[in-house]
């Protein structure tokens, strides 16, 4: 029976057989087996991209309609195969690979007309394209294998043009003239949208390979399904090989062999060749990164005092391992950490526990576990333990209370709930400085727990006129009896900036200023005594706040962080030590991540 003719009920069928997913008593079903993707040749059949597949012949259909290729099903965000389900289909001659693909989905978001950035992962629903022409890929971050792959970004975009996402170098472009090309149609009545595609075998093959019979091509099909209009990140995804393992690898590809007609399908599959043994490790081995923690246990932060240069302080050995944390987030790409972000943040558990399976995300996340377990000791009266949290943010602990600054990354919530009685948001609208589920965790608090934020942003759940916010040059009391005073003030039609600096006052214990990118030195002078300032170095006025607010101590924030921002390069280990030298004789500090520093009321 030819699938065109009964898509509707195929989807039905498979909605039938997926049910909702396992509930943590049931038994947690097998993992899928690898993809194994049989591409017949297009022939003599004529195939207009236009997004109508009634003109494609009967394939094989590429499955993607079992739940354990669901990523994203927390608090009610999937909803079963009409929420998202898809099949596929893939046609090859000389010159193009040729992508077919019908997805249920019962609310479609197209693209915005202002929103295709070439910078950034574009807002709408979509299918992501991956190959891996030389089967080599084996993690995300800076795999050598990702050098060849090449990835397509396939959505409801008026131009109908194909966009070629290079996602370890976090670059994109638009293919020119008419060899490349996409078009996406939805039909909101049967709720199903199409996606059709043209992509020449240039763009996906090293120069000087061509397709042939029995050629194999690793791929993975991802499709990220948008459901809130005010919601820049997708909610729930489906993947080829989502299913395949109990977390997400996201270096697992299925593989695609070219065929040379349809005998293939009838009786025995061919051989498939093995995946080639990597040239380079994907990442480093985790008994590495156990040795950059206890190299950099050896060597503990001390503070600036212009006596030395800024790289000489701590000494010679703390600045090379310094260095080579410093090296790792360079090297880190700046798409993948946006992704990464995005998984944390609308709790796709399986795709997060892929990331934090190797490389630097497993190190940030032993870091953490060893600042929820620091941060158990107690602190003396009269002063505040400060803890450079691994993927960003802070962790201030004392003996009237606790509260975070920025926090981000996975596992923040387990890892730091009971240091989270109030938490401050500098840059709320930054994905990368801020945990959703956290937030999310306060918001529902018996009582709530007080999140400070000065411009509302998509919170799941939580409703963008309900989200109480701080207004600048007003003061706040927290629960725990700490003063919460946001810095600056508005202009006069109302706009804030879009960072915003806070100064926060310990009852009977340091006085603490978050000093942001946007504080200008006339907010600085407070006209109390700053016992700690935490300061971004991206701030053009920064020392002149430090000579307005006098701070006993300043410790550098922004330091060991990835790229996030394409406008904006990483602050490097050698230009925060220059920012140490402007702030002179005012002593400094800059903390690696999970360290910590205890500051004394008048000290």
């Amino acid at each position: 029976m030819n699938w065109k003719c009964s898509l509707c009920l195929s989807f039905a069928a498979a909605l039938q057989a997926q049910g909702p997913p396992a509930s943590p008593q049931q038994p947690r079903p097998e993992p899928m087996l690898l993809p194994q993707v049989l591409v017949l040749p297009r022939g003599a059949t004529e195939l207009q991209i236009d997004g109508s597949l009634r003109d494609w012949p009967e394939l094989p259909a590429v499955r993607m309609d079992d739940t354990r290729q669901v990523s994203g099903t927390a608090s009610g965000a999937y909803r079963g195969g009409k929420d998202l389900s898809g099949v596929a289909f893939l046609l090859w001659d000389d010159d193009a690979l040729y992508f077919g693909m019908a997805v249920q989905d019962d609310w479609h978001r197209p693209l915005d007309k202002a929103s295709l950035q070439l910078v950034e992962v574009p807002v709408a629903d979509s299918v992501l394209l991956s190959f891996d022409p030389a089967r080599d890929t084996r993690a995300n971050g800076p795999d050598p294998g990702r050098i060849e792959d090449r990835d397509f970004w396939l959505a409801d975009q008026a131009a109908r043009q194909l966009v070629q996402w290079d996602r370890l170098r976090g670059t994109a472009r638009v293919l020119e003239g008419d060899d490349g090309r996409a078009v996406v149609l939805h039909d909101k009545e049967q709720g199903i949208t199409s996606y059709e595609a043209r992509i020449p075998w240039k763009e996906i093959l090293p120069v000087g390979r061509k397709p042939a019979v029995g050629s194999v091509v690793d791929l993975q099909i991802v499709v990220n399904d948008f459901d809130e209009s005010t919601d820049s990140m997708p909610q729930t995804r489906i993947g080829l090989t989502f299913g395949c393992s109990p977390i997400v690898d996201p270096g697992l590809y299925a593989s695609m062999m070219l065929v040379a007609d349809a005998a293939a399908l009838q009786g025995a599959v061919p051989q498939f060749p093995p995946k080639p043994a990597s040239a380079e490790p994907p990442a480093k081995p985790k008994e590495y990164w156990a040795d950059l923690t206890a190299r950099l246990l050896q060597f503990p932060p001390a503070i600036y005092d212009g006596s030395t240069s800024p790289a000489d302080c701590g000494g010679s050995r703390r600045l090379a391992v310094l260095e080579e944390i410093d090296g790792h987030c360079a090297q880190w790409p700046r798409i993948d950490l946006l992704e990464f972000h995005q998984r944390i943040h609308r709790r796709m558990n399986r795709e997060v526990a892929g990331f934090t399976a190797r490389g630097l995300p497993s190190w940030w996340r032993a870091r953490l576990v060893s600042v929820s377990k620091n941060a158990e000791d107690d602190v003396p009266a009269g002063a505040v333990r400060l803890f450079r949290l691994p993927t960003g943010g802070w962790l201030f602990r004392s003996a009237r209370g606790n509260f975070v600054v920025d926090p981000a990354g996975a596992d923040i919530p387990d890892a730091l709930w009971g240091g989270a009685q109030f938490c401050v948001l500098t840059q709320p609208l930054d994905m990368t400085r801020r945990q959703d589920q956290l937030l999310l965790g306060m918001f529902a608090a018996e009582p709530p727990r007080p999140v400070y934020t000065h411009i509302a942003f998509h919170l799941p759940t939580v409703g963008m006129d309900k989200m109480p916010l701080a207004e600048l040059g007003k003061s706040y009391g927290a629960a725990t009896g700490m003063q919460v005073h946001a810095l600056g003030e508005a202009q006069a039609d109302g706009q804030v900036p879009w960072s915003c600096s806070y100064r926060i006052d310990v009852p009977n214990g340091p006085r603490v200023l978050l000093a942001g990118p946007t504080l200008r030195a006339k907010d600085a002078a407070v006209g109390v005594a700053i016992d700690v300032m935490v300061a971004s170095p991206r701030n053009p006025e920064l020392p002149a706040i430090v000579v307005a607010a006098k701070p006993r101590l300043v410790v550098i924030d922004d330091a060991f962080e990835c790229q996030s921002m394409p406008q904006l390069d990483r602050m490097t280990l050698r230009q925060l030590h220059a920012v140490q030298q402007q702030l002179r004789p005012t002593p400094s500090l800059i903390l690696a991540p999970g360290e910590s520093w205890t500051v004394t009321v008048g000290k």
